[in-house]
């Protein structure tokens, strides 16, 4: 196993466990608590091709969509982000005829798990190599000493955009640990801080090869998208308060 792929399943690993531990003490039940970590598995591993469709659209390349269930383009964590914030509700709801509390509330703790996730991902992708940034020689410059590659990261030094990521991430989840204990709401302040964290990367990233519209990449509209389901969120969250207040 290369250290791409085994950092990716440490994250799963210890976010999965982490996830599982925080369902538990949210339902009180292990019963329960497991079959909402199998459920947001199904979503997020399902929403593994809404990631391919970013990752084939951002390259221009021709949409197959046998190709996308069999074969391996590569994925986009932004595609995964999407799907499971706007498809988990639904399916939760489903599944437990829950009220919108309950679905809230598993939505907050797997906001929690996909901002965990996130580390280890850019970490997988700053040991592999991959996801550079484009030519860069100021502060904080990123370049390998190796043979085993040419081109971004290997031929020139470049920006840092997995250690940004990193970066970001940590910060993101701490605050959401925060507002977690202080029993705040968590999916609009988890998908507006990733959306602008993707966002602001792509200005950093290599571009070569992908398609620009009105100088943004198609990673950076599906961060406008998460940034307008963060907003949807948001708005959600305040008419919930204004209605416990108008009950008191």
């Amino acid at each position: 196993m290369d250290s791409y792929s085994l950092l990716i399943n440490i994250g799963s690993i210890l976010g999965i466990l982490m996830f599982f531990s925080l369902c538990k003490r949210e339902s009180k039940s292990w019963k329960k608590a497991l079959v909402v970590l199998l459920l947001s598995i199904v979503v997020i591993e399902t929403g593994s091709f809404a990631g391919k469709l970013v990752r084939l659209l951002s390259y221009g390349v021709e949409i197959d969509l046998r190709k996308i269930f069999i074969e391996d383009h590569g994925t986009h964590f932004i595609g995964r982000v999407i799907f499971t914030v706007t498809v988990f509700p639904w399916l939760y709801r489903l599944l437990f005829c829950g009220t919108k509390k309950e679905w809230e509330n598993y939505l907050d703790l797997l906001c929690i798990f996909m901002a965990f996730q996130h580390i280890f991902n850019r970490a997988a992708c700053l040991s592999y190599g991959c996801c550079m940034g484009r030519f860069y020689k100021g502060p904080f410059a990123f370049q390998y000493f190796s043979d085993k590659g040419t081109g971004p990261g290997y031929s020139y030094s470049v920006y840092p955009t997995q250690l940004f990521e990193m970066a970001c991430m940590i910060l993101l989840l701490a605050l959401l640990f925060v507002l977690y204990r202080k029993k705040k709401r968590l999916s609009s302040v988890f998908c507006s801080e990733f959306s602008v964290t993707i966002f602001l990367s792509e200005f950093m990233m290599d571009k070569q090869g992908t398609i620009l519209i009105f100088g943004f990449s198609v990673i950076q509209f599906a961060a406008i998208l998460l940034l307008v389901i963060a907003f949807l969120y948001f708005i959600v969250h305040k008419k919930m308060d204004c209605s416990r207040l108008f009950d008191g």
